[in-house]
């Protein structure tokens, strides 16, 4: 049940960072203002995908580290995406360049929870290997 949990957290989060990324360089199609959007379908899956891994550090399951290393990923490539559009080059350039380093933390953040967990599950395996056989 704990593994369900944290996997469907991080699901959720990646169907929102997935409607953010679309929204934000294809189509705008959400009814917020760019302060919204980035709390709710940005830094909301951030928040999910840490509860994600929380939940479900101790128990064996590859799928969370796998969703991180793509959440993180993705949150990563969104904002290449906007360097490479030339947001930077805006108005407010130097707030804009903060936003994109915070942003691009952040993704680095849950790719290194991933990695974290990978390692987790690596030591419960090996240790379940040490164990003594049953009779």
């Amino acid at each position: 049940m704990v593994k369900g949990i944290a996997a469907g957290l991080l699901v959720a989060s990646l169907i929102l960072l997935i409607i953010y990324g679309v929204d934000a360089l294809v189509v705008k199609f959400l009814p917020f203002n760019a302060s919204v959007r980035g709390s709710a379908f940005g830094g909301g899956p951030v928040v999910m995908s840490i509860i994600g891994f929380v939940i479900g550090r101790k128990e064996y399951t590859p799928i969370i580290s796998a969703l991180l290393f793509i959440n993180g990923g993705l949150i990563i490539a969104g904002m290449i995406g906007l360097i490479a559009k030339g947001e930077p080059a805006s108005e407010d350039s130097a707030r804009t360049i903060l936003t994109i380093g915070s942003t691009i933390t952040t993704g680095a953040v849950l790719i290194g929870l991933g990695t974290w967990k990978v390692a987790i599950d690596r030591s419960a395996v090996t240790a379940k290997g040490k164990e003594p056989a049953q009779k």
